[in-house]
């Protein structure tokens, strides 16, 4: 059966350094829509429907993880009271909450959370007052060792650690490496590169045999790549967010990564792809932010072939020999999505005998030109992005001929 690996550049796996002897055997998605990154995006927020709604969606496409409460140091009633309805749900997904306080790590614990991330802001080089590298240690230790009292999988997550000194991280990972389940690389401000992580990731696992994860924030654009050079470098588990809501830019989206590991990494994540369309749209819905056409995966405009004369012939053309998918990206069914060719201003011959043919009508190229310029005199003087529906191409069609 055709997979995602399938489309792969030859030449990502010709270069350099393209296999990794440190790659996971098994690697897991930790999502943090509900968690706040959601929310942390000003203007933002779920009702407890939404939330219900979100979790119930992640957990049926068979994301790993998912982070259910934070807002810390002080999430609100209201949250608390739809982390512990999701638990109450029974799901596959493993719950938590990132956390900040030891009266966050009872509440988490009171609820049932399967585990807590903590935070603690690591980068000693942004201390103020008289706060000093023993005190961050301090602080580490006293959270870690009462949330393991309590009986929660514990993962230490250090704040801007892709900008701490290596020598003080070091510190960090050994002194504290009894004292958690698992470590968190966080590119807080996003400032590091595919390489840079890999290496780091690399750095970090001689120093601690715990499992690594990684929290990437989108702020160049490399929140994806970064998760893909995090698991070359040996990180585990992935900290992303559907549609990629976050604060500032956000982070990588849950969608994008997953279908990026699988094509560029052969790292199927056994989520159901198809699934997190709907989810996506769930998503944009709660939030009211419309999901960009140009979004990978899941954005309207994703399978969608341009409006260019020569590439509308071209895919035409390897329709009708049927090797249509030989244009795209990579076959959109595989993610649940449909490809189509775009009917707009620059309507021509070839996108009227295309989207004619995929409803089993035939036309001469005579008449499919005279159609191509009712379309585009119909949408000449719209302005902004505008693009015509199926049903009205049709209706014009019918109208026509």
């Amino acid at each position: 059966m055709t997979n995602l690996r399938d489309f792969d550049s030859l030449y990502n796996r010709l270069a350099e350094n393209a296999e990794a002897s440190h790659v996971a055997s098994n690697v897991e998605i930790h999502d943090l829509t509900l968690e706040a990154d959601g929310e942390e995006m000003a203007g933002l927020r779920f009702t407890h429907k939404d939330r219900i709604e979100i979790a119930k969606g992640l957990d049926a496409a068979g994301v790993h993880r998912m982070s259910v409460l934070g807002n810390s140091p002080s999430p609100t009633r209201n949250e608390i009271r739809s982390a512990q309805a999701i638990v109450d749900l029974g799901l596959k997904s493993k719950t938590g909450a990132f956390v900040k306080t030891i009266a966050e790590i009872e509440t988490s614990a009171q609820i049932g959370l399967w585990g807590v991330t903590i935070l603690v802001g690591v980068n000693d080089t942004v201390l103020t007052g008289a706060r000093t590298g023993q005190d961050i240690i301090d602080q580490c230790k006293t959270l870690t060792a009462y949330a393991k009292e309590r009986g929660l999988h514990v993962c230490l997550m250090g704040m801007d650690s892709t900008r701490t000194r290596p020598e003080f991280l070091k510190r960090i990972i050994t002194e504290l490496d009894p004292f958690f389940d698992e470590y968190t690389i966080a590119d807080s401000l996003g400032r590091i590169t595919p390489f840079g992580i890999r290496y780091l990731a690399t750095l970090i696992g001689q120093w601690t045999a715990k499992p690594l994860q990684l929290h990437p924030h989108n702020t160049t654009s490399m929140a994806v790549a970064n998760c893909l050079g995090a698991v070359m470098g040996g990180v585990s588990i992935l900290q992303t967010s559907m549609n990629g809501l976050g604060e500032f830019t956000g982070i990588a989206a849950t969608e994008e990564c997953a279908v990026a590991l699988e094509m560029h990494a052969g790292i199927s994540l056994g989520i159901e792809l198809p699934k997190l369309q709907e989810l996506a749209k769930l998503v944009a819905s709660a939030t009211g932010l419309p999901i960009p056409p140009g979004k990978p995966v899941t954005g309207s405009g994703a399978f969608a072939i341009p409006e260019t004369e020569e590439i509308q012939q071209a895919l035409y053309e390897l329709y009708c020999e049927d090797r249509f998918e030989d244009g795209l990206p990579f076959p959109s069914e595989l993610v649940g999505a449909e490809s189509h060719m775009s009917i707009g201003r620059k309507c021509n011959a070839y996108t009227v005998l295309y989207n004619l043919a995929v409803n089993g009508i035939k036309v001469d190229l005579s008449t499919a030109e005279d159609i191509a310029k009712k379309v585009r005199a119909q949408l000449g003087n719209r302005k902004g992005y505008v693009l015509m529906s199926q049903n009205k191409f049709l209706d014009l069609v019918r109208a026509t001929i």
